[in-house]
């Protein structure tokens, strides 16, 4: 898999924000050294503020002048030459349906605990109560529309298989008479060839 992403615009302003801040932490060369403050004369210091901010001028503890300069300069990496490239490579053993859904995920209905009804649940919360199997008989009355349809199912099928027979049968008995028909114009036509009956 291949993934390649444009970094173009926030990478120029880490770097130049990173260009900026290193430029204005460097000390400067031209300022005078700082005179250490004699034991005799105790330094002035200052409170810090109830905001937690010790210089009550304003002023910030770098430079703009040094962040307009650094920022101004061209950049040292130019991003639009080499854009970068980001690979993944995924290893490790294909997962199956097993490793996913657990070894029991064929048995029955999912557990009311999962929060989700069954198929069953919704068939029975959609379909009314009077068309939901044998809802409309009671129990004896279902057993005999069971019975009868069992019973008609099975008429019907010995009605078909006699018919076949019955169609057999007649092939055969026609097939019989028309042999013993032959056989009888083969006799007459011998005696009236002269020939010796058979």
């Amino acid at each position: 898999m291949r993934v390649v992403l444009n970094m173009k615009a926030p990478m120029i302003f880490f770097l130049s924000l990173l260009l900026a801040t290193s430029a204005a932490a460097t000390p400067r060369q031209s300022a005078p050294p700082a005179t250490p403050p004699s034991p005799a004369q105790p330094s002035p210091q200052k409170p810090p503020e109830a905001d937690g901010t010790s210089d009550p001028t304003g002023e910030l503890p770098v430079s703009l002048d040094h962040i307009r300069e650094a920022l101004s300069r061209p950049p040292a990496i130019r991003l639009e030459d080499n854009p970068a490239v980001f690979r993944v490579e995924v290893v490790g053993r294909k997962l199956t349906i097993e490793d996913i859904l657990g070894p029991d995920y064929l048995k029955g209905p999912v557990p009311a605990v999962a929060g989700g009804m069954t198929h069953q649940e919704f068939l029975d919360l959609v379909t009314p109560k009077d068309v939901q199997g044998y809802a409309a008989f009671s129990n004896g009355q279902a057993l005999t529309v069971a019975a009868t349809s069992f019973a008609l199912q099975w008429g019907l099928l010995k009605a078909i298989h006699k018919f076949q027979e019955a169609k057999a049968d007649r092939d055969r008995e026609a097939a019989r008479k028309e042999v013993q028909d032959a056989l009888a114009e083969l006799e007459k036509a011998r005696i009236k060839a002269g020939l010796p009956p058979k």
